[in-house]
């Protein structure tokens, strides 16, 4: 059985959207692909975390558990996924923003996720990833989130072996 490798991009202050990540990566885990977790860096001010007990908690422990997006990771994956609180996108759309335009992604999964299924939090997501050429695999819906991206984890894999089996034809 071929590798997959899945790239889980992910802001969360309060750790909900971690929450979801690590769900999703043990569905990843679960159909024999590899989870690799990055934690996409806040965009906001350091007063204002520091200002807040709880996130700047979070965020000394996301220093130590996380590294940040790294410049190869969109290219090694087969699929992308990007979370996001849904209430602040910035940190998600400017790093979707960031990937190569140059058709060097396109052909690859990209699986936009907002906590809470605030759906339209992720149309700004959808159009800058379509930049890419990247497959747009929209979230699963469900009233038992943890469930849903765990479910949503293990099928992205089942299509990306899928995508991958007829790219080699």
């Amino acid at each position: 059985m071929e590798q997959i490798n899945v790239v889980i991009a992910f802001y969360s202050r309060y750790c909900e959207t971690e929450s979801l990540a690590l769900n999703l990566g043990l569905g990843v885990l679960q159909a024999g692909a590899t989870p690799r977790f990055r934690r996409l860096a806040d965009l906001t001010a350091p007063s204002e975390i520091e200002a807040d007990e709880r996130w700047k908690k979070n965020l000394e422990r996301f220093k130590i558990e996380y590294v940040a997006p790294r410049p190869g990771d969109p290219k090694l994956a087969d699929v992308l996924v990007l979370l996001t609180p849904g209430d602040e996108t910035v940190e998600v759309e400017q790093y979707v923003q960031s990937l190569a335009t140059d058709g060097s992604l396109a052909g690859k999964i990209a699986a936009p996720i907002a906590a809470r299924n605030q759906e339209q939090a992720l149309v700004p997501i959808y159009t800058a990833v379509a930049r890419t050429g990247m497959i747009i695999v929209p979230p699963l819906n469900s009233d038992d989130p943890k469930d849903a991206v765990r479910r949503h984890g293990a099928a992205l894999v089942k299509m990306a072996r899928a995508l991958k089996a007829a790219q080699s034809t």
